[in-house]
Order: C-alpha cells, then sequence, then structure tokens
C-alpha cells in the first residue's frame, strides 16, 4: 500500500503521550476530519504526521517510505494552521503571502521562476482572490485570509492539505463558502483532505473518515456512520449529544448532561 499516509502504533506528545498506539491509512484524494474536545490532542497529533513535533514512539510512512523523522516525501503534505498563529501586523500583501508557500521547496539561493510565479498566479485566480492580490493581508476579511492561506498551502503540489480548524472566527456566509471551496480542492483537483473541526453538520456530506479523540488518550478511527454517533460522542464530549436527522443531512445538538 505506497499511496498516501500510513500511520503505526503512533504514540503523539511532547515529554509525556498524550495519545497512544494509533494506526490507521489515509489514502490519497480521501476526506478526513478529526474531531474532539479541546485538550484532546488533535493539532498535536496533526503537527506530528506532518513532521513539525517529532513522535514519541511509533512510525509514519508517506508513499510507502518511513518518514518517522525527516523524508523528501512531507513536501506532498501542507499544512493550514489556526489563524491565531499569525500576527496582527503581519506585513506582506496577498501576493507575497501566497507566494511564500513555495519557501520550504527551494534550495539555498535558488530562485523563483516564471513557472511557479504562474503557479501563484493561477491559484489566486481559483480561489477568486486575484483582484485582492495587491492588498495587504491584514485588511482582508477573515473568511479572504483563510483562503489566502490555502492558497499558501496549495502553491508547493501537495498530495495532502491538513487544516486546524479553517472556519473559526468565520462568519457563516464565509465559513460555509470555505468548506465547499475545500470539497471543490477535493472532488476535482483531487487533493486530500485532513481537517481539525467542530462543525461536523458542515462538513458531514464530505467526510470519508474520521478520527475522534477524547481525554485520557481515547481515540476512535473510521467511517462517519460508525464513529459519529450520539452513545459515542456523549462518551467522548462528557455531554449529551443528540442527532436530528433533516433533509440536509444531520444536525448535531449538544447540551450539559447535568443540566
Amino acid at each position: 500500500m505506497n499511496e498516501g499516509i500510513t500511520v503505526k502504533d503512533l504514540s503523539v506528545g511532547y515529554e509525556e503521550p498524550i495519545l497512544s498506539g494509533l494506526s490507521f491509512h489515509m489514502a490519497e484524494e480521501e476526506f478526513w476530519v478529526v474531531v474532539g474536545p479541546n485538550g484532546a490532542g488533535k493539532t498535536t497529533l496533526i503537527k506530528t504526521i506532518l513532521g513539525i513535533i517529532p513522535p514519541l514512539s511509533g512510525e509514519i510512512f508517506i508513499h510507502g517510505k518511513r518518514c518517522t523523522n525527516w523524508c523528501d516525501e512531507r513536501k506532498f503534505l501542507s499544512y493550514v494552521p489556526q489563524m491565531e498563529n499569525y500576527a496582527s501586523n503581519f506585513p506582506s500583501n496577498v501576493f507575497e503571502v501566497v507566494l511564500s508557500g513555495l519557501f520550504p521547496r527551494l534550495k539555498r539561493f535558488q530562485k523563483i521562476t516564471d513557472k511557479e510565479v504562474k503557479t501563484v498566479e493561477r491559484w489566486l485566480k481559483f480561489l477568486d482572490l486575484w483582484e485582492v492580490r495587491e492588498k495587504k493581508f491584514n485588511d482582508l476579511s477573515g473568511g479572504q485570509q483563510r483562503k489566502v492561506l490555502i492558497a499558501r498551502a496549495l502553491v508547493g503540489s501537495p498530495h495532502y492539505i491538513f487544516l486546524d480548524e479553517p472556519t473559526t472566527g468565520v462568519d457563516l456566509k464565509n465559513s460555509r463558502k470555505i468548506i465547499k471551496l475545500l470539497n471543490s480542492l477535493h472532488k476535482e483537483k483531487k487533493f486530500g483532505i485532513c481537517m481539525i473541526t467542530h462543525e461536523l453538520s458542515s462538513v458531514w456530506h464530505y467526510i470519508d473518515k474520521v478520527i475522534l479523540l477524547g481525554y485520557e488518550g481515547k481515540f476512535f478511527i473510521g467511517k462517519k456512520e460508525e464513529i459519529l454517533n450520539e452513545e459515542l460522542l456523549s462518551q467522548i464530549y462528557q455531554v449529551e449529544v443528540k442527532i436530528a436527522q433533516t433533509e440536509g443531512g444531520p444536525i448535531f445538538l449538544v447540551w450539559d448532561k447535568h443540566n
């Protein structure tokens, strides 16, 4: 099984493990979500797969090559972090931010080619950002900023895009636009998507697989119908979860069990 990402008996954390014993395979062109309460290890897990944080134990394979530490195959993975990781006085304009997505792939002193500039232009146009390409990043709306960071992740021609809560802090209209954009990249452009989210109703129709993380190292991995049910979600979130079925898909309702 040489395509996609394979994780074997992985433990993640810092000095002590947050999660241990994770094993799964993310096939290319699949749409995965990572869900669970705050503090369960969602961001730590994807940062470990990306190579930002070293694993405590276990193995990671990308396209069949062992990438537990660093390997060249990681160039096929891109990352859109949470917005809070960007300074409020970020000085660059939109074109510069997207262009910077090429830098990790360049060798020392290597110049950016006309072909690579054309790639930046193509993604700016595809994401409807061409008209704002000279605007400062900080002058954009929250929804536009998310799209710029997605464009930045795309210019390096990845196979997989990891996103950490890309719709947090974005109004409902722009949140839906971002979700539809990700599905378009998934279906039309054949990118694999792995997304941390709390908005299960918004992404339900697009999901292939789910990683559900809980407190004290609990985790469940599988198809959405197997994982995203009332009993398991109530157990993991430690609140009452009810799922209302509608024509547009399930709606997840949550309230405190003790109220």
